[in-house]
């Protein structure tokens, strides 16, 4: 049986949100937008327990040619340099404070398989936070931030 707190939380994270801002905060206070400072993107939660989260850099250089699978390396490893993309089930914890989404397809391979622990802090019921734990990288560590908002019916 799902917890009343999971059924309202679900309820409220359930629907299309669009990306507001991607940053990672180094313990000295430094942002960085990993893909850029215009990063545009869409993550979506369906009733039935799946989602599907796209971050992109909108800013990535249009291969010479229109054959999606044709492009060079280099303009393959530009255009997935800008990108963040993946996709699975989730579940939310018993405090429907916690959200897990459980990875079955991703850009980064080493995330397929992985269970990828956002803290959610719904601010309004148009607003959304996700965290994600502290990492560290060259002896700093980053504090990453997603904010979304959810998008307008059309």
């Amino acid at each position: 049986m799902v917890s009343p707190m999971v059924e309202a939380a679900r309820d409220r994270l359930v629907g299309t949100w669009e990306l507001v801002e991607y940053s990672i905060t180094s313990d000295a206070g430094r942002v960085h937008r990993p893909l850029g400072p215009n990063t545009t993107g869409l993550i979506m939660y369906t009733a039935d327990g799946h989602m599907s989260a796209q971050l992109m850099n909108p800013d990535r250089a249009p291969f010479a040619g229109p054959d999606v699978h044709a492009g060079t390396s280099d303009e393959l490893a530009a255009a997935a340099g800008g990108y963040l993309a993946y996709s699975g089930r989730y579940r939310l914890e018993d405090d429907g404070l916690t959200v897990h989404h459980l990875v079955a397809a991703s850009l980064f391979p080493n995330w397929v398989g992985t269970d990828r622990v956002r803290r959610i802090r719904l601010r309004t019921e148009r607003n959304l936070a996700l965290g994600a734990e502290p990492f560290r990288r060259n002896g700093v560590v980053w504090d990453p931030a997603v904010v979304w908002r959810r998008a307008a019916a059309h």
